[in-house]
């Protein structure tokens, strides 16, 4: 018998039940942080409350009671017996609106948790290990790419659950994980993993909070595309996000515009600014692109693609997504498919299409006002309706040809889907040889943002 996914609220009461054993070293390490009490979690679930009230884009609420909801989390923080408590109580009242974009942005920690493994749903149900750091205890303890994931802290997984355990685990930062493993061959093994906890500073004071709000406001972003040039007519570009200023896409157009071919690569793109994106598909278009329909509280304009014309690439367009392909990559290969412009390749995409907006806050921690901690939420302000009529919204896109690795192909670092795509390029390229042309690259480990 197939076993039951749990729901979003479920995985909230048992993540904090589950979690419990685990918390004991991240608090030893975090003594001179007694930061957050329970009436400081409740000021924060009353701002995020009128907040979504006011902005969420449906004020129906899909039918939720939410004043109910509210109150019920008000109550359990309260009784809270430690912040990490109040603050899951915090994210399982928002998550109740079961939205893809609707998400409590948890305060910042005086210390980061790198677990040194990612996972990622493949196929249309299972989960597999993609990415082993290597100095990390996981490495250590022989956990390797191609590994299925079968549960975690006792939580069996499939594909619907895997963004939510992962956001769960970013709201309570976890020691370790307790997992069940399948390696390529079909044995299952269990294996407890510990994280690497990344020490920070021990207050965060309003000087901060302001100096982050400055640095938001004028901070670029570097391009960070990878490129691979195949041959004079073929290029493979790998893009990371849309998280660029729409004055700079022009350039990066500019950079692919001379070939016959371009293979771009939305894996694991996780999508970004909405102006970027209808800049991107305006450079693949020789005609204005209605994008989507918004619907919203109010009448919203749509999002249109206005063309380059004579600067837009006019050659053959090959679009790669994935399960972690999300919002504005996915409205981008959904355009491109309905316009019938290129192929998509690859995985079924995150269904994961809203239009929201960042409402940030801070809540003082002392009579001073002078130490405070940042926190608040994503809220859908649109849905997008595209052209076909139909929302993407835990749907996502069925690519043209869909190709999935295996569990063997993964741990031999194989990239059937790049190798799928050179061959519709005209290119000979074995999967191994395309698994070499974008290696994974870890980040620097640092104290990690508000994302």
């Amino acid at each position: 018998m197939k076993k039951r996914c749990l729901t979003r609220i479920e995985f909230l009461a048992v993540v904090t039940i589950a979690a419990m054993a685990w918390i004991g070293s991240l608090e030893s390490a975090d003594k001179k942080y007694t930061t957050l009490t329970n009436a400081n979690a409740q000021e924060m679930l009353n701002t995020i409350q009128a907040d979504i009230k006011k902005y969420y884009y449906d004020p129906a609420m899909h039918g939720l009671n939410l004043d109910k909801r509210f109150e019920e989390a008000r109550q359990k923080i309260a009784v809270a017996k430690s912040q990490d408590e109040a603050l899951l109580d915090i994210a399982a009242a928002v998550e109740a609106l079961k939205d893809s974009h609707t998400h409590f942005r948890p305060p910042f920690r005086p210390y980061g948790v790198d677990y040194g493994w990612l996972m990622q749903a493949v196929g249309d149900s299972s989960c597999y290990v993609t990415q082993v750091r290597p100095d990390s205890d996981a490495a250590a303890k022989g956990m390797k790419p191609g590994d299925q994931v079968v549960s975690i802290n006792g939580i069996s997984l499939e594909r619907q659950d895997i963004s939510y355990v992962e956001y769960s685990y970013r709201v309570f930062p976890q020691s370790g994980f307790r997992l069940v493993l399948r390696s390529p061959d079909g044995t299952e093994r269990p294996l407890v993993v510990m994280a690497k906890v990344i020490p920070g500073q021990v207050m965060i004071r309003r000087a901060d909070f302001l100096n982050w709000a400055e640095n938001h406001r004028r901070d670029g972003h570097d391009n960070r595309s990878k490129y691979y040039k195949a041959n004079e007519r073929v290029i493979f570009w790998k893009l990371p996000d849309f998280v660029v200023d729409p004055v700079d896409v022009d350039g990066l157009l500019n950079k692919v515009r001379s070939y016959d071919t371009v293979v771009l690569d939305l894996r694991g793109n996780p999508g970004g600014r909405v102006d970027a994106a209808e800049r991107f598909i305006g450079g693949f278009f020789d005609h204005d692109v209605k994008v989507a329909d918004r619907k919203g509280r109010r009448e919203l304009k749509p999002e249109m693609a206005k063309t380059r014309g004579h600067g837009a690439f006019a050659g053959k367009l090959i679009v790669l997504v994935d399960s972690k392909s999300k919002s504005a990559a996915e409205i981008f290969a959904r355009v491109v498919q309905l316009e019938k412009r290129g192929t998509i390749l690859g995985d079924q995409s995150a269904g994961a299409v809203m239009e929201s907006e960042d409402f940030i806050h801070a809540v003082a921690l002392d009579q001073s006002r002078a130490n405070v901690t940042q926190y608040g939420a994503a809220i859908a302000i649109a849905d997008l309706i595209m052209a076909d009529g139909e929302s993407l919204e835990n749907v996502g896109v069925t690519p043209d040809e869909r190709i999935v690795p295996t569990s063997v192909d993964m741990a031999a670092g194989r990239d059937p889907v790049l190798a799928r795509a050179a061959a519709l390029a005209g290119l000979k390229l074995t999967p191994e040889e395309a698994g070499k042309i974008f290696p994974f690259e870890w980040p620097k480990q640092r104290m990690p943002e508000m994302d």
